[in-house]
């Protein structure tokens, strides 16, 4: 059966559309606007709208700088590497190149890139020549870090679940080590995630797996940090953090993306929507509680049913 490249991304607005009012989003999926020019394009791919309180915290932080950015991504600016995934070479690079002269549009003089998918095809598989330097936020924020002031303390003992078999992740692991120990009542704990996450935490990793020794390694994982002191466990990329989110439940530990915490040493505090949701354990309550955003959006009862018992069933 073909992939549904359209059910794909629609799903991503659903998701978006069920956690996030339209008027509270930070981020946009058109297109520049004629003559629209900024000195950052934060680009965040397609999957972290799917936990969209990671944008809002990272947008804040942006605005904290007071950086003259665009935070963009969606369908419109698809890297590619969904067709690539799908065998269909020819289609990923015309994406990829079609971001990329959207991205030219604004004529930033870096583009900081969020997702880990979208830096691997632009960077390992069409080893793309492009016209601006990339980095990864964590990267872009270390080198920021001397103007942040932090406003509140956060006392945390961290076991930082990055990945390390690739230099380039390696590199923006460590950014995101350096940017916690910075705050306030953070401390980090000997911890170096399971190698065998390879590049990222993906479904495609479930699948080649299975499961139950999938879930097996993440526990496995999760126990060992909490035998290292660890009161907090945090993932460098959304795809580990909506994964891991609901073994929260399971264990004496909370789960968080880094910037969640960085954030909070800032003052900056955005609910976990996602977590709170996969931790309900209750479709009918999650569907409950998002009423309100729900109406806001316009989406259909039904279609909320149907993502919410996909992504949020009963365990």
């Amino acid at each position: 059966m073909a992939f549904d490249f359209a059910g794909y991304f629609k799903e991503i607005a659903l998701t978006t559309d069920l956690l996030t009012p339209r008027d509270e989003r930070t981020f946009r999926v058109e297109p520049p606007r004629d003559g629209e020019r900024h000195d950052v394009v934060l680009y965040l791919g397609c999957n972290v709208m799917r936990t969209s309180h990671m944008i809002q915290t990272v947008t804040r932080i942006f605005d904290r700088l007071g950086v003259d950015y665009a935070a963009v991504g969606g369908a419109a600016y698809c890297c590619g590497i969904q067709h690539h995934n799908q065998g269909q070479p020819a289609s990923a690079e015309k994406y990829a190149h079609h971001t990329i002269e959207l991205f030219e549009k604004m004529a930033p003089r870096e583009v900081v890139m969020w997702c880990p998918s979208c830096i691997h095809f632009y960077d390992q598989v069409l080893k793309a020549e492009l016209p601006f330097p990339t980095r990864h936020p964590a990267e872009f924020l270390l080198e920021q870090l001397p103007r942040f002031t932090f406003t509140q303390r956060v006392d945390a003992r961290v076991a930082m679940h990055d990945h390390h078999t690739h230099p380039a992740r390696r590199r923006e692991g460590q950014a995101g080590r350096r940017l916690l120990e910075a705050v306030p009542g953070i401390s980090l704990v000997d911890f170096d995630a399971d190698p065998r996450w390879g590049r990222t935490c993906s479904p495609a990793l479930v699948q080649q797996l299975g499961e139950e020794a999938w879930n097996a390694m993440a526990l496995a994982d999760i126990d060992r940090a909490v035998a290292a002191g660890a009161t907090h466990l945090a993932g460098i990329y959304h795809g580990c953090h909506r994964m891991n989110c609901g073994f929260e439940a399971e264990r004496p530990l909370t789960i968080e993306h880094y910037l969640t915490l960085f954030g909070r040493g800032l003052g900056i505090e955005v609910e976990d929507t996602y977590k709170k949701y996969r931790l309900l354990d209750d479709p009918e309550r999650v569907l409950e509680e998002m009423t309100p955003c729900m109406a806001a959006n316009g989406v259909d009862p039904e279609r909320a049913r149907g993502l919410v018992l996909k992504t949020f069933p009963k365990r």
